[in-house]
Parts: structure tokens; C-alpha cells; sequence
């Protein structure tokens, strides 16, 4: 093996090993709580054995909440089937697995970007040298990335349904398999689909929207056949997202720092005109794409932009558009177009930065701390038991930042990566399916 292998391989080794390594140490010093990992399985396993999970007071709400018993009662009845088991089996041992889980995912869902949108194969990630360095320097800042690492803390599963995403267009030639993962995304995370369903649905992909929204409809009324009556479970869920919300409530701009939605300020006026804007924004993009199949990678970072801003979100759902991220900048790698992915490379950059340390923490408390500030925004104090209080929400301008870069790509980037479903593509004219470029593996390797 030549010596710059062996470097290439002593540094892809490291890459990886590091963040890695930190992650067991953060387990084995702070032990792992899993507050919603434990709620997903606590209350599915409640549903199955036909308890309604979901208390009818405010103050038990918070108690439990705040307690992270085993009602937590924040979960969408639908995800039963899937937890459920996991629920009955819980122990250390199954907390242990659930981080194991997400480190593979991670490393595969990255090795599957470069593999499908980057011209790599998959004997390049084991072999050293260039190609497995750059694979491991995009799983290093995967798994450093604050939104990762918050996600996995909390017991999130955004990894898990960024690769169901990516498994639509990626995953094996299979309908019914596409099927089931459209589905559990939409009842894992609803507010994941506001801009991309349509978006599916529009471009001629209706016969899976419509499938995977029928499996939806029959796994949200599945606690149903367990004895629950639905009207009170969902009555009472709802009941329960509509007090976290409120001033005080977990989900509250108040009480949490980082949630990305146009919800920030203390003007309703100021909030609904955002909202309003998105709006017409995304319903633009689906008049713009009605007539096209193609979808590229710059609509998906778009859509999901926009996705961010006008359903509820926190920072650990943007570990979704990494892939993109990743495809968007080894493009503009190879056409050398340096201005484009230095701006593009902040973004991700900034999301890598840890939540807890002063680089993010001081600025938006700098910001928090102008005068009449908090009379404008909602400002979280004490946040992580840090000395600083009055923190700015740094989390939807950024949102808001990135949405206006992604509109910028979609606009004028030429030649983008181009996503397929291929079993759908006989609901397109003959002539478009035959297209060379409808071939995003042969056409748009970068």
C-alpha cells in the first residue's frame, strides 16, 4: 500500500473514530434518557393494550412531561404497530440498540449519497485512499452536527426517516416496500409532508401518495382494533400538541430555543405575514412543477426549506437535508463553481456547531439582550442551565436564510442531480421516460 493510502486511511479512520467515541463517552458519563424514544414506545405499548395514554388534565400533562414517565403524551396514535414491541421488551439493552441503529443508518445513509448521486462505489468506501477520506470526512460532519447529536439525545428518529426519504428514490425496485415507507413517514412525522407530497403527487406519482395515504388512514385508526375508542385518543392528542404550544408548554418559542417555524414573534401580525409568504411560495413551486417529472436536488432542499418554516420543526429534523448538502457540494466541487458551495458550506457548517457551546449560545444572547428585543420575539430563558438568559431564536432566521439560498439554487443552478421513483415512470409520456436524462445515475454522477 502506497504511504498517501495509508494517510488516507489513518485519517478516515480518525474522522470517524473521534465523534464516535465521543458519543459512547457522552453514554457512558450521562447515561441514556431517550425522553421521546421512551414516549414513542410507552405510549404505543399503552394503545396496545387498550389504555388511552393521552391525561385529560393540564397539569398532569406537564407532570409527566416534565417527569418523562411513561405517558408522555405527545405521540401520534398511528406509530403504534411500529413500537409497540419495542415497548414491551424495554430495557438498557434496547436504548443501547437504538443508538446502534442510528450509527448505521448514519454511516450507510451517507455511503448511499456518494454511491447514488456521486459516482462512487461502494468498494471506494473500504478502499483508502481519496474517495473513502471524503466519505469519512461527510460521516464526521454527519455525526458532529448538533442536530444529530440533539436528535439522538432526545430519542428522535430523524436519521431513520431521512433514509425511509432517501429509500423512495434509492431503495429496492419494490411498490409496496415504497409504499410503507412513505407511509411511516407520514406517521412518524407529518409535519415532514407538507410541501413534498404534493410535490409527488403533482409530478404523476399520485398512485403512491394515494396508497401510502390509505396505509396512513388505516395504521392512524389501528389502536381502534385494540380496544381504544378514537374519538378520545386523537381528542386527547390533540388536546395535548395544542398545550405544549401554548406560553409555557414544552413546544412553546418561550420555553425552547431552537424550534425553526415562523412562529417566533410576539406580533401575531408579523407571523401570519411570514406564514402567509411561505405559502405562496410553495404554492408557486407546485404550479411551476405541475408539467415536469423531474426532480432535482435543489426543489428537495427548497421544498424542505420551506417545510421547515410553515410546519412545526426543531433543529433536529434538519438532519434531513444533509444528503443534499452532500450532493450539492461535491456538484459544485466538480464544475468548480467555488463561490456557489463556499456560501452553500456555511450552512451545514452552522448546523454542525454543538448547541451548547458559547460560539452559538453568545451571539443569540447578544442579540437577546438589545433593548425592547424582547418585547418583539419570544426569548428563552436559562437555557441548558447556562448563566445566560434572553436568547435570541437564532434557529427560524436561519430557516429563513436557507430558504432563500435553496430558491436561489433552484433558480439558477443548471444540470442539478435529478431524483426518480422507477417504478412509477410509466405514468409519464414515452418520450420523457425514455430520456437519457431521466437516468440520474448515469446522467448526474458527480
Amino acid at each position: 500500500m502506497k504511504k498517501s493510502s495509508w494517510f488516507y486511511l489513518f485519517a478516515a479512520i480518525l474522522l470517524i473514530a473521534a465523534p464516535l467515541a465521543k458519543s459512547v463517552l457522552d453514554i457512558c458519563r450521562y447515561e441514556l434518557m431517550l425522553p421521546d424514544f421512551t414516549a414513542y414506545c410507552a405510549v404505543s405499548r399503552a394503545l396496545l393494550e387498550g389504555h388511552n395514554p393521552f391525561p385529560d388534565h393540564y397539569e398532569l400533562l406537564f407532570e409527566t412531561i416534565s417527569s418523562w414517565g411513561s405517558t408522555v403524551p405527545i405521540i401520534y396514535p398511528g406509530q403504534m404497530l411500529f413500537f409497540a414491541l419495542p415497548g414491551f421488551l424495554w430495557g438498557s439493552w434496547l436504548k443501547i440498540a437504538y443508538f446502534a441503529l442510528n450509527m448505521a443508518v448514519l454511516f450507510f445513509l451517507t455511503g448511499l449519497t456518494l454511491v447514488k448521486a456521486c459516482g462512487y462505489r461502494w468498494r471506494d468506501l473500504l478502499t483508502p485512499g481519496r474517495k473513502q477520506f471524503l466519505y469519512a470526512l461527510c460521516c464526521f460532519c454527519f455525526l458532529s452536527s448538533g442536530c444529530v447529536r440533539d436528535g439522538m439525545g432526545a430519542g428522535q428518529i430523524p436519521l431513520i426517516l431521512s433514509l425511509c426519504v432517501y429509500g423512495l428514490f434509492w431503495g429496492p425496485n419494490s411498490r409496496v416496500l415504497r409504499m410503507f415507507l412513505f407511509a411511516f413517514v407520514a406517521v412518524a412525522k407529518y409535519s415532514l409532508l407538507p410541501v413534498f407530497a404534493p410535490i409527488l403527487f403533482f409530478k404523476g406519482y399520485w398512485k403512491l401518495c394515494i396508497a401510502s395515504f390509505c396505509l396512513f388512514l388505516l395504521l392512524s385508526a389501528s389502536p381502534v382494533f385494540c380496544g381504544n375508542n378514537l374519538i378520545d385518543v386523537y381528542t386527547g392528542y390533540f388536546d395535548a400538541v395544542a398545550r405544549t404550544v401554548q406560553p409555557g408548554g414544552i413546544n412553546h418559542y418561550g420555553s425552547y430555543p431552537e424550534m425553526c417555524h415562523l412562529a417566533f414573534f410576539k406580533i401575531a401580525f408579523l407571523n401570519h405575514a411570514l406564514t402567509a409568504a411561505a405559502v405562496c411560495l410553495v404554492l408557486w413551486l407546485f404550479w411551476r412543477e405541475r408539467r415536469t417529472k423531474k426532480i432535482s436536488d435543489t426543489l428537495l432542499l427548497l421544498a424542505f426549506s420551506l417545510t421547515m418554516l410553515i410546519s412545526y420543526h426543531r433543529r433536529w429534523d434538519f438532519t434531513l437535508v444533509f444528503p443534499l448538502f452532500f450532493i450539492r457540494l461535491f456538484d459544485f466541487a466538480r464544475k468548480k463553481q467555488w463561490r456557489l458551495g463556499a456560501i452553500t458550506l456555511l450552512f451545514p457548517l452552522f448546523l454542525v456547531i454543538p448547541s451548547r457551546v458559547s460560539v452559538l449560545i453568545v451571539p443569540s444572547w447578544i442579540g437577546g439582550v438589545i433593548p425592547q428585543a424582547g418585547s418583539v420575539l419570544y426569548l428563552y430563558d436559562n437555557v441548558w442551565e447556562t448563566p445566560y438568559t434572553h436568547i435570541f431564536p437564532i434557529m427560524p432566521f436561519f430557516s429563513m436564510a436557507l430558504a432563500l439560498w435553496s430558491l436561489y439554487l433552484y433558480l439558477h443552478v443548471k444540470e442539478p442531480y435529478l431524483f426518480r421513483i422507477p417504478e412509477s415512470s410509466a405514468l409519464f409520456r414515452k418520450s420523457d421516460s425514455s430520456s437519457p436524462a431521466n437516468d440520474p445515475l448515469k446522467e448526474n454522477a458527480i
